[in-house]
């Protein structure tokens, strides 16, 4: 399964997720593609059981780092795992961070001084049952310092960014502060990773924060799913803040079944769309219902403009969305081939700026759009 997905410097593109090894465990997998989607290389990396990554970045020497966990190296039930390739995906070196219990990174970003800055969560170190994990790394992976935040409940960091003054922010879930449920968490550090401020946005029900951007008026968008707003049992969630995190607008998309963002960008007329996914049919009366991939475009108060789908008989998810140097948008997920538990395709998808993809009927030419074909079952890791 992808699920990150960045644009390279000549063009191209590299996706990061999991891919089935021998049958029975998952390896890191990360594909290097050209400008037209086309397979360049395909690396993977791990041991005997269970290995995800959830992000990858392009580094400032042309190379890629990784993140996400690891069963088959460290020192407990999992461990946050960085991968450091060079550009052509051979492995220089690779690091775990975590004590004896679950550690997962989500998300990661390269810092001013080559180092990497990562979130995601521990259950080894903290207070909680899961604290959201802000962990600083030199430019060879050696921790630097690392950083918890919640309380009794569970907390977690989604989306990292570096922000226009030299800072961080991270969007994630918090079960700790807010309601007594999940609600969406947005926090502030400086370059030291000092907590500045930080904010809590939901209801009653569940909410979750999934993918963040600094915005060009120096304030805050958050995407991902509400249970406590909007018109069905999850909507698509967009919130737009101050430079404080203090909210401006929110925005729900979505009908009576569930809906939700994955991915997040501003665009360059200062609107946002947004990546993720929508539900066709009744969940309660139909076991089998389709998930499509779910493209929004909004305008700079999130009002919609268009929206695509993209979809066949069974379930496709975007997890990463990236607006490209020729002005078009490209998303990475799944798709699946068969009901529930059946194989699962590594997809790319390519539009023009509104959605469409250029000269071709979307579904005919789907397959041509696949990147590469990676089978192996259903397996998520996510609170």
């Amino acid at each position: 399964m992808p699920y990150s997905l960045v644009e390279t410097i000549d063009g191209g593109y590299a996706i990061a997720g999991g891919q089935q090894a021998l049958g029975v465990s998952y390896d890191f997998k990360l594909v290097k593609t050209d400008v037209n989607g086309g397979m360049q290389w395909s690396r993977s990396y791990g041991g005997s059981s269970y290995d995800m990554a959830y992000s990858v970045i392009e580094t400032s020497d042309g190379g890629y780092v990784l993140g996400g966990y690891t069963e088959s190296f460290g020192a407990g039930d999992s461990d946050l795992w960085l991968v450091k390739t060079d550009a052509y995906g051979n492995m220089l070196w690779n690091q775990t961070y975590g004590g004896s219990e679950w550690d997962m990174a989500y998300s990661l970003v390269e810092t001013s001084d080559g180092g990497i800055m990562i979130t995601g969560y521990t259950k080894s170190f903290g207070a909680g049952d899961s604290d959201l994990w802000l962990l600083k790394t030199d430019a060879n992976g050696l921790l630097e310092w690392n950083w918890t935040y919640g309380e009794l409940g569970n907390d977690v960091g989604y989306s990292i960014i570096n922000t226009s003054d030299g800072g961080y922010a991270v969007a994630g879930s918090t079960q700790s502060f807010g309601a007594e449920t999940f609600d969406c968490l947005l926090i502030k550090f400086n370059s030291t990773g000092n907590m500045q401020w930080n904010q809590t946005y939901g209801g009653s029900v569940d909410d979750n924060a999934f993918s963040l951007v600094e915005t060009s008026d120096g304030g805050y968008a958050l995407a991902g799913m509400t249970e406590s707003f909007g018109s069905g049992k999850a909507d698509v969630w967009l919130i737009k803040t101050d430079i404080q995190g203090n909210i401006q607008w929110n925005q729900t998309y979505g009908d009576t079944e569930p809906d939700e963002a994955n991915s997040l960008i501003q665009t360059s007329d200062n609107g946002y769309v947004l990546a993720g996914y929508t539900t066709i049919g009744d969940v309660s009366a139909d076991p089998f219902h389709v998930e499509d991939f779910w493209l929004i475009k909004t305008d700079d108060s999130g009002k919609l403009e268009w929206n695509q789908t993209y979809g066949d008989e069974w379930d496709e998810r975007a997890q990463s969305l990236v607006e490209t140097s020729d002005g078009g948008l490209i998303m990475a997920g799944y798709s699946l081939s068969g009901p529930p538990g059946g194989d699962m395709n590594f997809l790319v998808i390519k539009t023009n700026n509104h959605g469409v993809i250029p000269e071709f009927v979307p579904w005919d030419v789907l397959p041509l759009l696949i990147v590469g074909v990676i089978v192996f079952v259903i397996f998520k890791k996510r609170l």
